[in-house]
């Protein structure tokens, strides 16, 4: 007597063989080896608080997920914020002509379909 697990097998190898052998059909054939091949990946079904207290229900889980994204981005930088500012623009950078270098060079960095319109 087989088990159900070898009968369950069989049964989707005669299902790879037919679709490869009679209707011709590959991408049934490829999906039905997939699902049998691929291992399962197990969920994480608890996760630790900021405390460290093991968090096994689910909205306390999904709350603790929010609370950790949160912090991620919505960390104050330690760095120089005077990095991150634009320098003023002065008069003299106003006057300053566009030079025919500068042109060349940007026409050169676009992408050819773009130099043909």
């Amino acid at each position: 007597m087989q088990s159900a697990k070898q009968n369950w097998i069989e049964e989707h190898c005669k299902e790879i063989e037919n679709s490869l052998k009679y209707n011709n059909n590959t991408k049934m054939a490829y999906q039905t080896v997939k699902e049998l091949t691929k291992t399962k990946q197990p969920r994480a079904s608890t996760i630790q608080s900021k405390t460290g207290e093991c968090l096994t229900e689910e909205q306390k889980i999904l709350d603790r997920w929010t609370e950790y994204c949160s912090e991620l981005y919505n960390r104050i930088p330690n760095g120089d914020p005077a990095v991150l500012s634009c320098p003023q623009t002065t008069e003299d950078d106003e006057k300053l002509p566009i030079l025919r270098e500068e042109v060349e060079a940007a026409v050169r960095s676009l992408k050819k379909e773009k130099q043909l319109e």
